[in-house]
């Protein structure tokens, strides 16, 4: 055993010897930093939560590559390594201490686990029938399970409320530097820039931005303010007061039209499952609407943004509706176009299983991407999810009398109706944006 050991360390020696002198900068500074990271996890899992939170939304992306023809970009960011290697290390202290159980049992876990199951048998099908690319392919799928894992490990590091509460303070936190980056951007990125995220385009290149991605993210942080203005008091009511006025503008300028419709339908459901505050959160709303009207820069960008879906020059695709034609411009016609592709060309084709992970190429939009590539199983399992989250918040709101989860709680069944209406125009259900708070939150 002893001689294992020394050859062991001769040959990590001689290995890290080697990458030192030939490997490129960028890999050993992320090598050097994953083995920090490794390290701090082992000893400190709710401390690498808190590193993990920060890198979400706040660190780089590393692009693959490109692909050919129809398929998607394959792009990592670097909180997908740092998770990886922190999901290894927590998993390795959990089999050496065997403190607790490995999964702790959660009402979705069954509806998340076949979910992936899905995901695997219908990309390997598709890669067996030679429509699909492995190489590809198998990147999403990790990508896919990996957010999984980021859910599992952290219902099973946070053990108490007031852990909860740290660490959506902290995710909170984040979303005030998001907020100040985006309006950084707007403000230095040209006549046509919209709010993004942190890395998401340089700038001065809003033609790169992704927008859409920070208005489904901020639904979801907004979604928490108003719970808690609706059921807490103190500075869990101050502090979402102010943060809400202060991210409003921001959100408003990412200037895009699905996140305002998922905002109004979770504006909509709020008033109707809220018992407490109900005037006083009609009152914020309409104070709200007022004081856009009264601003011209954003009011004027905001009318502008919507009027440009059917008016304008560039509304030229014509669709014919039961309520009448209208006309779309062409990215809103897109939208259209996914919806009919998947449930008239891609469905047809694998309609139990799906056609494979990035089969249907580029979707914006995310349930017509889960009927392309997942079938009609897929959606089933995508939609009982939604149903058990739905069905745990509303029993853990009627078996609580502690105002912050409560506040919580009332945040999942709004924010899940607005998200779902942000889904079926956007691509949104796994994005970076929104993994904190679903990770997080639910774990209360």
């Amino acid at each position: 055993m002893q001689f294992f050991i020394i050859f062991l360390s001769v040959l990590l020696a001689a290995v890290l010897g080697r990458l030192v002198t030939t490997a490129p900068h960028q890999f050993l500074i992320i090598a050097s930093i994953s083995v920090i990271i490794s390290i701090i996890a082992f000893f400190s899992p709710k401390l690498s939560l808190v590193l993990l939170i920060f890198s979400m939304l706040l660190s780089p992306e590393i692009s693959v590559g490109a692909l050919i023809g129809h398929y998607r970009s394959v792009v990592f960011r670097y909180d997908d390594i740092l998770l990886v290697v922190i999901f290894l290390s927590w998993f390795a202290r959990t089999a050496i201490f065997k403190t607790k159980a490995f999964i702790t049992e959660t009402p979705v876990q069954t509806p998340m686990l076949l979910y992936t199951a899905v995901c695997v048998l219908s990309t390997a099908m598709g890669i067996f029938r030679g429509e699909v690319r492995y190489d590809v392919a198998v990147f999403y799928v990790l990508k896919y399970i990996e957010y999984f894992l980021l859910y599992f490990m952290t219902v099973n590091i946070v053990e108490t409320k007031e852990e909860a509460k740290k660490y959506i303070h902290y995710g909170l936190a984040v979303a005030f530097i998001v907020s100040i980056y985006a309006f950084y951007y707007y403000l230095n990125s040209g006549a046509d820039a919209r709010a993004t995220g942190p890395f998401e385009a340089p700038i001065g290149r809003p033609q790169d931005s992704e927008p859409a991605s920070l208005g489904g993210y901020y639904l979801i942080v907004f979604g928490i303010f108003l719970g808690l203005l609706g059921e807490s008091s103190g500075a869990w009511f101050r502090w979402p007061l102010f943060s809400l006025a202060f991210m409003f503008p921001v959100f408003l300028f990412t200037l895009s039209r699905a996140s305002y419709i998922g905002l109004l339908f979770s504006l909509g459901a709020l008033l109707a499952v809220n018992r407490k505050r109900k005037l006083f959160l009609i009152g914020l709303i309409i104070a709200g609407f007022i004081a856009i009207s009264l601003n011209p820069v954003i009011s004027s960008r905001t009318k502008e943004r919507i009027e440009y879906t059917y008016k304008g020059t560039y509304a030229t695709e014509v669709f014919e509706t039961p309520f009448g034609v209208i006309k779309l411009e062409p990215s809103a016609s897109q939208r259209v176009g996914s919806w009919k592709r998947s449930i008239s060309y891609w469905l047809p084709k694998h309609p139990i299983i799906g056609n494979g992970v990035t089969r249907t190429g580029l979707v914006d939009a995310q349930i017509p991407l889960i009927i392309g590539e997942l079938g009609i199983i897929g959606l089933a399992l995508w939609l009982w999810m939604i149903f058990v989250i739905f069905r745990t918040s509303w029993w853990l709101y009627k078996n609580t009398q502690d105002g912050f989860v409560k506040g919580i709680d009332r945040t999942f069944r709004p924010v899940n109706r607005s998200k779902y209406f942000h889904n079926c125009q956007n691509n949104g259900a796994f994005l970076v944006f929104n993994r904190f708070d679903y990770g997080f939150a639910q774990d209360d």
